[in-house]
């Protein structure tokens, strides 16, 4: 994660940005994908529940591990997990295609 996803690492954590990395396949993978779909990996079950009519819209999948979801009401969860997945999802984008560590003007 050091070597090759610093602005994720710094971002996501590592236990975070290595689920992240393991469910959508590879960096590359990741870095393709829109941040609603980063927000919502791990909670496909959910999701196509979901989608078939029999339950409640997933917020968050596997970032909800994330310390700032954690710590934060349960009324604003759902904000910050948009917003995280969306910051969450620059920084995959800009580890793989630029390999540059802007990972201090990410915060």
């Amino acid at each position: 994660m050091k070597k090759y996803c610093k602005n994720l690492l710094d971002s996501a954590g590592v236990i975070v940005g290595a689920r992240l990395i393991k469910l959508a396949g590879s960096l590359e993978d990741l870095a393709k994908m829109p941040s609603s779909t980063v927000q919502v990996l791990g909670a496909e079950k959910a999701l196509f529940r979901f989608l078939h009519g029999k339950g409640k819209s997933p917020k968050f999948g596997i970032i909800f591990n994330h310390p700032l979801i954690q710590n934060s009401p349960m009324e604003r969860k759902g904000k910050i997990a948009r917003i995280l997945a969306a910051k969450l999802s620059l920084a995959a984008k800009i580890d793989f295609y630029s390999h540059d560590d802007r990972s201090a003007k990410m915060k």
